[in-house]
């Protein structure tokens, strides 16, 4: 009977051995490090290590320099503390931090999101003017670079159309984006772009060059139009692209859990930059703890598509704290990381009411 009992209980205590190993499990992400500080040369940022499961005993620090796309991201030598100075090679660039959490069971690494690009202690300063490339020609392209600059700025586009001589230009209202499509009102004008840099001490601008004068160019094939004066989607096909040319959102700045974020998306085509409509429009928070997500929604007939997302408790309430969406446009029955689907990352900024 003794070697019985010896027996059973050595029964239990090998299932108790193998339950406890089922259950043992390294530590979890549950939200996301994030980083504080003023994001700008000579300051210090911060890492806040995020939450995890799993009892996690130690947390190890890795400071990474990515592009400022958030993209490209490579390990800082030796910047392994908790608070990283912020320094010149990370002017024009953005910052994230790797969190790793321990356990007895074993270690699991996450990432924050980018930083906002590292600005200069100085105003922006232009090093080399912008410019404008493609056709000056009516159902034309034209795309904006930024020119070089210093003090690491982020920029914003105003596209201008001038007399034949370059002269006597005037705002484009709506032509806000990188690219622009040439317009019949544009025939025998020249056209610019007016760039703003702007980081953390301020902000400059600087012209391009005007273009050549604007001619008809050749005549285009008809294009189905919407009501609303897009084109429709089904007209849409490769070698063009869909481009997400505009967003808008309201409130601009959210201050609150409670109200309600409304984006608004507009997407074109990009080879003469005319709205699109039926075009399917995806946008989610990123990381998904901080809003709710919606369903696709289509472009109406002026090439716009209304996206309602709801603040969850994921979001941080502090200032200086972002909520960054991705967003997509495809045509429906093609894949969306195929044909002429497009996506962007967008992003807000929070500043809690007072």
């Amino acid at each position: 009977m003794r070697k019985l009992i010896t027996l059973v209980a050595g029964l239990f205590v090998g299932v108790g051995l193998l339950a406890g190993s089922a259950q043992a499990a390294a530590p979890q992400n549950t939200s996301p490090p994030t980083i504080t500080g003023k994001q700008m040369v000579g300051e210090t940022l911060t890492a806040n290590q995020g939450t995890w499961s799993g009892s996690p005993t130690d947390f190890d620090y890795q400071w990474q320099r990515c592009n400022r796309e958030g993209e490209s991201c490579g390990d800082i030598a030796g910047q392994t503390s908790k608070t990283y100075d912020a320094r010149e090679a990370d002017v024009g660039n953005t910052v994230r931090v790797v969190v790793t959490a321990q356990n007895a069971d074993g270690k699991t690494s996450a990432n924050s999101q980018p930083s906002d690009v590292i600005s200069g202690d100085a105003a922006p300063r232009s090093i080399e003017r912008p410019s404008v490339s493609g056709k000056p020609e009516v159902g034309e392209t034209l795309i904006a670079d930024p020119g070089r600059w210093a003090e690491g700025p982020t920029f914003k586009y105003q596209w201008q159309t001038c007399d034949k001589s370059g002269g006597n230009c005037k705002d484009i209202s709506g032509a806000t984006g990188k690219t622009y499509g040439v317009r019949a009102t544009d025939k025998d004008n020249t056209i610019r772009v007016e760039v703003t840099a702007t980081n953390l001490v301020g902000s400059s601008k600087e012209n391009s060059n005007p273009t050549a004068v604007v001619t008809a160019g050749a005549t285009p094939t008809p294009t189905p139009i919407g009501v609303g004066g897009a084109i429709s989607i089904t007209a849409v096909s490769l070698p063009d692209r869909l481009v997400i040319s505009n967003v808008q959102f309201t409130p601009r700045t959210i201050t609150n859990r409670t109200q309600p974020v409304i984006g608004r998306f507009k997407v074109t085509e990009i080879q003469a930059g005319r709205p699109v409509s039926g075009a399917l429009v995806y946008a989610v928070g990123v990381p998904e703890n901080r809003v709710t997500t919606a369903a696709e929604v289509q472009t109406d007939s002026s090439g716009w598509a209304t996206v309602t997302f709801h603040p969850l408790k994921g979001l941080p309430m502090k200032q200086g704290a972002r909520v960054t969406f991705f967003v997509r446009a495809r045509k429906s029955g093609e894949n969306p990381l195929a044909g002429v689907s497009t996506r962007r990352l967008v992003s807000v900024g929070v500043r809690p009411a007072r």
